[in-house]
């Protein structure tokens, strides 16, 4: 089972919403990451804080320090600003579209809890590496998870089968964008992921502190463009310019939006194996399908 909840925080000494909402019995399995310099900063007992070595800089490394400090085990990582959500199970149609609540969704409670974790587990011991959230505040999907596909703020990741190609990822490739490289990186390598629907979060971006503290919208649209450059414009998509969402978009200003094709990435580590994929994938433009040979032929 998943033993520690790993929040990773910055410059929110006094502000702990993920923390703050979870049920008691999951608050004893959090294990804080700090930065070296607010190591006195935290009111939480001290066997509760992780505090990253000096040279640990950014939210990409402090993702790698968690995953290594984590080894074999099964681990959750979680932004400090999540709040957790159930989705009524009518919604879905592998789950019978039967109602188990009042309501559209409720916050979960630590019942709620035991049986997501309790799922994740499943979903481990299935698979998959990886596993993540749909956005609370989105409509409800047909089915309760989706797989091969993209999310960010929470991860629960099984360290056994993440020990295998720890040191072949590129952690610290970009500051921001960081989430979709990482899933590049093992995705590339024939590991796969699952989000759940069912099992919903909500989070703000954009807020003060965190990373926040270092990003603005040149040093986004920069980060990001290192990932394109790296994963291919057929993989890192450019949409538009928009102001950043949310009730703290107003905090980065224009930016880009970039767009991720994870389903694409396991198309083609399929085919350079020769295996067959039952993924429902749109056929790829053509200017898509020469790179796709190339890398097929390799």
């Amino acid at each position: 089972m998943i033993e520690t909840l790993y929040i990773p925080t910055m410059g929110r000494t006094d502000t702990q919403v993920t923390y703050d909402n979870l049920p008691q019995k999951y608050r004893d399995m959090v294990l804080f990451v700090i930065p070296h310099h607010e190591r006195n900063d935290y009111k939480y007992d001290k066997k509760q804080l992780l505090v990253t070595p000096k040279d640990i800089k950014g939210i990409a490394a402090t993702r790698e320090f968690i995953c290594r400090h984590a080894g074999k085990t099964r681990f959750s990582m979680i932004d400090d600003d999540v709040i957790f959500y159930r989705r009524n199970q009518k919604y879905y149609s592998d789950l019978g579209r039967k109602s188990n609540m009042d309501k559209s969704k409720r916050q979960m409670t630590e019942q709620d809890f035991d049986e997501m974790f309790e799922l994740f587990n499943k979903w481990m011991d299935e698979g998959y590496t990886h596993i993540g959230h749909r956005r609370a505040n989105l409509p409800p999907c047909k089915k309760s998870h989706d797989d091969i596909c993209f999310f960010n703020s929470i991860h629960h990741i099984d360290g056994n089968k993440l020990s295998n190609i720890i040191n072949d990822i590129n952690w610290t490739l970009c500051e921001v964008g960081e989430d979709a490289n990482f899933m590049f990186e093992y995705l590339s390598r024939g590991f796969i992921n699952r989000k759940s629907c069912e099992f919903s979060a909500h989070w703000d971006s954009f807020q003060e502190g965190g990373c926040a503290v270092y990003r603005d919208s040149e040093f986004h649209n920069k980060e990001h463009h290192k990932l394109q450059k790296k994963w291919g414009d057929y993989l890192v998509l450019v949409r538009k310019e928009m102001v950043g969402q949310g009730t703290h978009g107003h905090n980065i200003g224009t930016i880009k939006e970039f767009t991720y094709k994870p389903k694409l990435m396991r198309k083609l580590w399929l085919q350079e194996h020769g295996l067959k994929t039952n993924l429902n994938i749109t056929q790829p433009k053509k200017q898509f399908q020469t790179e796709i040979d190339k890398r097929v032929k390799k």
